[in-house]
């Protein structure tokens, strides 16, 4: 099983998009892979996080050469366009967990997932936007970058040092000439993200 470190920093980040930051530069750098092969995607993603007690970020650096999405309300169906995710399990039982996306335009998605292992994937949506979240498009850089903020308080157990959360972080690029690529940090193995036996850990370090 594969493992990240998330790191602890000791203020809240302003959430701007900006990757510069120093303190994304101490956290721990993941390149996505194709979900199916494993092998680097013709467009590479890279992924950092860290915590404290108020929020788990996320980063996610894309390279893009045409940024395909259009949607912009919360909970609407990130997923048919280009999006990336965060899956996230605190209490390891598999079968519920939590699912964040983020497009290029910045609209959200958030569901709780209940998955009986054998098919049948039910999907309750948050009512109200709780993530903070901003978009950089750099077309000129043919990339865009996101950073997230999730509450501490979404999760029923807050993070904190040592604990062992199962995970994973995928993207979907919809490039122009129709060929799809399905990145992930964990791959599935097949084209269907939800296959919680192959998250990851998440392991909260100070």
């Amino acid at each position: 099983m594969k493992t990240y470190h998330c790191q602890y920093i000791d203020r809240d980040l302003i959430i701007d998009g900006d990757l510069a930051k120093p303190e994304w530069n101490q956290a721990e750098a993941v390149d996505l892979e194709d979900n199916c092969t494993g092998k680097p995607p013709r467009q590479s993603t890279t992924a950092r996080m860290l915590w404290n007690e108020n929020y788990l970020y996320v980063a996610f650096l894309c390279q893009d050469d045409f940024i395909n999405a259009t949607m912009l309300n919360f909970n609407d169906r990130l997923y048919e366009e280009e999006v990336v995710e965060i899956f996230l399990d605190p209490d390891r039982d598999l079968q519920t967990y939590l699912e964040f996306e983020v497009n290029p335009h910045n609209a959200v998605l958030h569901y709780e997932i209940h998955n009986n292992l054998a098919g049948h994937l039910l999907q309750f949506a948050r009512v109200a936007n709780r993530i903070r979240s901003m978009v950089r498009c750099e077309l000129e850089k043919k990339q865009w970058s996101v950073e997230i903020a999730i509450p501490a308080d979404e999760f029923l157990t807050a993070p904190q040092s040592g604990a062992l959360w199962l995970f994973n972080l995928y993207r979907i690029d919809r490039p122009q000439d129709g060929n799809d690529e399905y990145s992930a940090w964990s791959q599935t193995g097949i084209l269907n993200f939800h296959i919680p036996a192959c998250f990851g850990e998440l392991v909260f370090t100070k």
